[in-house]
């Protein structure tokens, strides 16, 4: 039975403006297959979709065809026009005659619009239904880390109705931030108490993560607890292992240096001696990444200024204020009577009688300064919590430069790892303002219980498939795969081929490139579909 292909050729509300639509719309009438062929300025909205649907029943289509913008943007309204309709929603071939096309060129470039849509044509002949699946998951949420971060995700995920199962590596739960609350902003205590009284988070001290087997909905993980090993199910894991802290190699602690923590335990003592009457903070001068330090300088300065009347400068490349509240936390320590000092050149420190010369270019003035202070705040380098390397190798995600968690996009999906199910929240992505750790948090569990609320993901399935006929299983595929989505499966024969696992791919295609025996079939990209387009160009 031939096809019955719809054409819908859309000017994107008018900023297509040099395609010849009527002519465009004239000549890819007369292309084989193609039943109908529509005009349309709004087709992505409510009132487009619905017209659509309805040419769709009316005219018997079986195929469709869009010539319209990226189908990275819209590509999934289309879809479900489509379903609406009573069609597969893909079996949709969409054409980017604006990106691609109209807005990549001056003049008139209806013929080269034209081409684009045979070549569309020569694909959705060959396209096929792929059907959806329901599959039922594990909802119990494993989350590693206890400090501010981890936390505070038990806690929202426990509110929505997953079950939560608390992992840290300590003795007990509050991390870095327990003694030293006021140091960044954050309140632990509380967190603590609302943990210790909420039936649906299961708290494990004093244990690690040693395996990470499994897809999103059924991840095997095996955890130690002193010598005793046991593994469990979850649906879902969060990585919330914060950082370690470095000083500076050249700056010992001493009587008079300290590091930031150092001085939130001096502010916070009730018999400390003599008060500093001056304080020195530098930061910036050897990791410029730090959000943290910017944090702690500024609680810091402003409550030795309140609290002990002290002289306040500050030593730094830049103040980062880019997190919610710090802005204004800035203007107050400014306005309180804090120095801040700009510098290019790292400052030079020297100790002497008893108290600490700091020696700095001041950028904004010109000119060079110098201070004599009773106690320097040195600064503090921050790292990747102990055994993260450890762990991005267990769970085969990457780390970035410095050697924090990577972000699948830093962009779009910054919490999200390259493995489904799998999410990095607060520092150990790279330190971070506490504001920006809630948002974290918030987007972490809003993404896992979107996967995890319903007990079922549906699936489209066998998008990606391999043909156990050709499979060599060389694990070209398994060793590619950025997503952890492909397994091994015995076939019946007893042979080992590979598996994709429809849960946990993500349909980027690497797996169907890279395999040698041309045994992984990508429903929509297939060689067939590719090759029909190719033979589509210079046809008139």
């Amino acid at each position: 039975m031939e096809p019955r292909i719809g054409v819908f050729i859309c000017d994107c509300g008018g900023s297509i403006k040099n395609i010849d639509f009527s002519q465009a719309r004239e000549k890819a009438a007369k292309i084989p297959d193609v039943a109908f062929v529509e005009l349309s300025s709004d087709l992505c909205l409510k009132e487009g979709e619905q017209k659509m649907s309805s040419s769709l029943k009316a005219k018997n289509i079986d195929r469709v065809v869009i010539a319209a913008c990226s189908p990275e943007s819209k590509k999934h309204v289309f879809q479900k026009a489509l379903e609406s309709a009573g069609l597969n929603g893909h079996l949709l071939s969409m054409v980017n005659i604006r990106e691609q096309c109209s807005w990549a060129h001056e003049g008139d470039i209806t013929e080269k619009a034209l081409q684009m849509v045979r070549m569309g044509v020569n694909k959705a002949r060959s396209l096929k239904p792929i059907e959806k699946e329901e599959i039922s998951v594990n909802k119990d949420v494993l989350v590693v880390g206890g400090g501010f971060s981890g936390m505070s995700s038990a806690i929202q995920l426990s509110r929505l109705g997953l079950r939560t199962i608390l992992l840290e590596r300590e003795s007990a739960l509050g991390g870095k931030n327990r003694d030293l609350e006021d140091l960044y902003g954050l309140k632990t205590s509380s967190l603590i108490k609302e943990i210790e009284g909420n039936k649906d988070i299961e708290v494990l001290t004093s244990s690690e993560v040693v395996k990470v087997e499994g897809k999103v909905g059924d991840f095997t993980v095996r955890i130690r607890r002193g010598t005793e090993e046991r593994s469990r199910v979850f649906g879902g894991i969060v990585f919330a292992t914060g950082y370690e802290t470095g000083g500076d190699s050249q700056l010992k602690p001493g009587a008079q240096i300290t590091s930031p923590n150092g001085l939130a335990y001096m502010l916070q003592a009730s018999n400390l001696g003599g008060k500093p009457r001056i304080i020195g903070f530098v930061f910036d001068s050897s990791d410029e990444n730090s959000r943290l330090a910017s944090v702690a300088t500024l609680n810091s300065a402003l409550t030795a200024k309140q609290k002990w009347d002290s002289e306040v400068y500050v030593f730094c490349k830049n103040v980062k204020v880019d997190g919610e509240g710090l802005e204004s936390l800035y203007r107050e320590a400014r306005e309180c009577g804090v120095v801040f000092v700009k510098f290019e050149e790292k400052p030079k420190i020297s100790a002497q009688d008893g108290r600490v010369k700091i020696e700095a270019k001041d950028v904004l003035v010109g000119e060079g300064t110098a201070l004599e202070c009773d106690l320097l705040i040195a600064e503090e380098n921050f790292l990747p919590s102990q055994g993260t390397e450890t762990l991005s190798s267990l769970l085969n995600v990457r780390t970035d430069s410095r050697g924090f968690y990577q972000e699948e996009n830093v962009h779009l999906y910054p919490v999200s790892s390259e493995r489904k199910g799998i999410f990095f929240v607060g520092d150990c992505r790279g330190d971070s303002a506490p504001g920006r750790v809630l948002t974290d948090v918030s987007s972490a569990v809003t993404s896992l219980y979107e996967l995890l609320g319903p007990g079922k993901i549906v699936v489209e399935r066998d998008k990606v498939k391999v043909d156990p006929q050709k499979c060599r299983t060389c694990l070209t595929c398994l060793r590619a795969c950025p997503h952890s989505a492909v397994g091994l499966t015995r076939v019946e024969n007893g042979r080992e081929v590979a598996e994709i696992w429809d849960l946990a791919c993500d349909a980027c295609g690497i797996c169907t490139a890279l395999c040698p025996a041309k045994a992984i079939e990508f429903e929509g990209y297939s060689d067939q579909q590719i090759l029909a387009q190719i033979e589509a160009i210079g046809v008139s």
